[in-house]
């Protein structure tokens, strides 16, 4: 689609100093480049543990050991494991917004700005738009689940680490709403009463989609994933009417 000649609309973009307000490390902060890989490299491998193994595994020795680090240097930047859980999730959480979400709001925002106005008071447009949506959302979720299966582990573990842990939160929160960004952008498009609670219904099913496809084990089949992904932006459309 040439999306270049189309209409622009006007949607708020999440702001990056927000986003970066909610990145708070924990532990000790490295102050030199080569100190800074190492510390990285030992978020990492806390990461590689909680997708392989569970949140309960990750010990010093373990991490030490996953990264190729002396031990001392897990301790030297992490007295305290629950740090270096939060730090290894505030990595996680720092990464999704930029590889992951970032990409996929900026698709969608490019989508949504060739449909100007007018469109959605021609019922052939507005199911275009809602085919061209699911096909784009149904494409994002299947590549979650087949090629960034560890991703979506990790973003479980993560966001069920935030209920118990309170300096996750407001990360947690930061990372849900540039999610609901865009969602609630597409249902400001379609002229909802009420966008950011039906974000908030569209993004449930798709999370929903996804945890399904990630505890069956099965690869995930278009076909059967894009129904209720067209379904919950029907449901959005019908909200507008």
């Amino acid at each position: 689609m040439d999306v270049r000649a189309c209409v622009r609309v006007n949607i708020t973009m999440p702001e990056k100093d927000v986003m970066a307000s909610a990145i708070q490390y924990q532990g000790r902060q490295a102050r030199r480049q080569g100190s800074e890989q190492r510390r990285r490299a030992i978020l990492e491998a806390a990461l590689r543990i909680i997708v392989r193994e569970g949140i309960r595994a990750v010990r010093h020795r373990a991490v030490a050991k996953e990264a190729d680090v002396p031990l001392s240097a897990t301790t030297y930047y992490f007295k305290d494991i629950s740090d270096l859980i939060a730090d290894a999730f505030t990595l996680f959480a720092e990464q999704a917004m930029t590889e992951v979400i970032g990409p996929f709001r900026d698709q969608a925002f490019a989508l949504l700005d060739s449909f100007n106005a007018s469109s959605f008071s021609d019922d052939a447009q507005r199911d275009r738009m809602i085919d061209l949506l699911t096909e784009m959302t149904t494409a994002f979720i299947v590549s979650e689940v087949t090629d960034k299966r560890d991703h979506l582990v990790a973003e479980q573990a993560f966001l069920h680490e935030a209920v118990l842990d309170e300096r996750l939160r407001e990360l947690a929160n930061t990372y849900r709403n540039s999610q609901l960004e865009v969602l609630t952008a597409a249902c400001e498009k379609f002229g909802s009463k009420a966008p950011a609670l039906d974000a908030e219904l569209v993004m449930a099913a798709f999370y929903r989609v996804e945890y399904e496809l990630l505890v069956s084990g099965e690869a995930p089949d278009p076909a059967r994933v894009s129904p209720p992904v067209r379904h919950a932006l029907d449901m959005v459309v019908g909200h507008g009417q």
